[in-house]
């Protein structure tokens, strides 16, 4: 990976796993933007920003699919992967959104874990620009 830091937007409602997350990853390197609020994330979202953004799928206000979509409205080629705990969702989700599933991270999960799926991501994407 490239020198620069890459930026990643948590989107997550659960504030403790958010921090979790946020303090996780700001220490090894990444610059990290994070809401609670799915409706303040898609405010603020501004297209080509984000190198990767890690979205929870039930939310109150806005859910996760939701959200995916609009977010994808406003940058086609963003890079989201979902957060979930509900595996029993992943093929109502593969009908709508094709290869989904390199894109998904169950709850819960190691941080070990979580940085290793995101470098993934990201190497991946490095290497096909």
């Amino acid at each position: 990976m490239s020198m620069a830091k890459k930026r990643v937007l948590i989107i997550d409602d659960d504030e403790d796993i958010n921090n979790l997350f946020k303090i996780y990853l700001e220490n090894r390197g990444y610059q990290i933007n994070a809401y609670t609020d799915p409706v303040n994330a898609l405010y603020y979202f501004k297209k080509g920003f984000y190198d990767l953004i890690l979205l929870d799928l039930k939310m109150p206000q806005l859910d996760g699919i939701t959200l995916y979509q609009q977010l994808k409205k406003i940058d086609n080629n963003a890079d989201i992967c979902l957060i979930t705990a509900d595996i029993a969702n992943l093929e109502q989700l593969k009908k709508k959104i094709p290869n989904i599933e390199k894109y998904v991270i169950y709850k819960p999960i190691l941080l070990k874990n979580l940085k290793e799926k995101i470098d993934s991501l990201l190497l991946e994407k490095s290497m096909s620009c």
